[in-house]
């Protein structure tokens, strides 16, 4: 271990998290009572204590709450009022910082009932895990605890009652501490606000750091990436898509040597198509020498003997989808109105429905505004390698090819269609678990 690492392991050791999460009658702060709360202390990057209590709110639990938590009537019954249990609850905080997968629900409402029995309200430091993983994991669509559990393997066999999720909580806490740690946190406001560093899908060197360190970052990571180089500035001098970085470490060599670089970043990404589009976005930015030796190297990685029929051509094709990084995470490229620069990014299944409006919405402007005629955002040299790549990977499980006739042949069709698609999904790289 590092120094750096040392030092950032040492820096959160020192403190001390409250991990609270509330089940409560309702959202209403003013209206609705707790009626379990479950808290988990982690000091020393360990889980050191729990505490968990049923409590009688003293009114009728909606039978949406009662199916939802399964806490019956008869659960609360004798329990201990709120009033009863809140100093042990103070007292358990302590000066912690307080913890909770969605601090703006649990601490306010926590700090309600507080201001109901005129007792001072919480002023500890609050972070939320939540809030949090949208910043580390950025292009994720849905952090809700049960999934962000499935993702990390973390124990949640008892959703929405307090001390499961509390400790659910803890753990996908030490999860992102680690990450801290790995990534070298300098600094304890950096938990709150971990941008432009603490992403679990890229990594950042300097020019001063090892080279041979690099490499082994590289080759440690069987997965899909874009290598990005950027100069004086933070110019981007040249960006390589990589589709397997074993088989290709000798031209990721050669392209390390071809610049004077500043600043390194690895980006995990599937599809490696996503990286042929941020290739493309800044293309003419990059020294002219560089550009063609990318090119004719990917030109030459992706020849295919096929013809490349219409079905594959910029011109000809409606949709591609393919299966995101993340699991049970869907992309969207609409060759209908091809940005390269952005991507439509959907959870299956509970985003489908809102996945087939953005592809309606798409065939709709095709049809009326552009008049039947594709627009996209590629440069023409980049156009012969896009399709010769759509090509070479027709028959491939990551990639589906949807026209416009799919959509329209009714919304059952394409989520049979869709279904089947999200079944293929052969990606072994164990994203988030494992990452950068």
């Amino acid at each position: 271990m590092s120094e750096q690492n040392i030092s950032s392991r040492k820096l959160l050791e020192d403190l001390s998290f409250c991990v609270i999460d509330l089940e409560t009658t309702g959202g209403n702060h003013e209206n609705d009572k707790i009626i379990e709360i479950g808290m988990v202390r982690v000091t020393n990057l360990k889980i050191s204590d729990e505490l968990n209590y049923l409590i009688d709110p003293e009114m009728y639990i909606p039978d949406f709450i009662q199916k939802l938590t399964s806490i019956k009537q008869k659960d609360v019954k004798g329990q201990a009022k709120i009033e009863e249990k809140i100093e042990e609850i103070l007292h358990f905080i302590g000066d912690d910082i307080i913890v909770a997968h969605n601090t703006s629900f649990d601490v306010p409402f926590l700090n309600s009932v507080l201001r109901r029995l005129d007792r001072e309200e919480l002023t500890n430091k609050v972070l939320c895990t939540n809030v949090m993983t949208k910043h580390m994991i950025p292009e994720i669509m849905n952090s809700n605890l049960n999934y962000m559990s499935q993702l990390f393997d973390i124990k949640h066999s008892n959703a929405h009652r307090a001390h499961d999720d509390a400790l659910a909580t803890s753990r996908l806490l030490l999860k992102f501490l680690e990450v801290f740690i790995s990534k070298g946190i300098k600094k304890v406001n950096q938990l709150y606000y971990p941008k432009n560093k603490f992403e679990l899908d890229r990594i950042h060197y300097s020019k001063e750091k090892e080279i041979n360190t690099i490499i082994d970052k590289i080759i440690d990571n069987e997965c899909p990436m874009l290598i990005i180089l950027k100069g004086d500035r933070g110019i981007i001098q040249g960006a390589l898509p990589i589709s397997n970085p074993n088989d290709e470490i000798e031209f990721i060599k050669e392209f390390l040597g071809m610049v004077e670089w500043e600043m390194l970043t690895i980006r995990l990404l599937n599809p490696i198509l996503d990286g042929i589009f941020q290739f493309n976005n800044h293309y003419l930015k990059y020294p002219e020498e560089i550009r063609e030796k990318i090119l004719d190297y990917l030109a030459a990685k992706y020849k295919t003997n096929a013809e490349i029929t219409k079905e594959y051509k910029v011109d000809g094709l409606d949709f591609v989808i393919t299966h995101h990084l993340i699991k049970d995470q869907f992309v969207v490229h609409s060759f209908l109105h091809l940005n390269t620069n952005t991507k439509a990014i959907f959870k299956f299944p509970a985003q489908k429905k809102k996945m087939l409006q953005f592809l309606k919405s798409q065939i709709s402007r095709f049809e009326g505004n552009q008049k039947g005629k594709r627009k996209h955002l590629l440069h023409r040299d980049i156009v012969p390698l896009v399709e010769s790549f759509l090509t070479k990977n027709r028959a491939s499980n990551n990639y589906l090819f949807l026209n416009r006739k799919t959509i329209k042949d009714g919304d059952g069709h394409f989520f049979k269609v869709l279904e089947e698609f999200a079944k293929e999904d052969k990606s072994t790289y164990n994203f988030p678990t494992k990452s950068l």
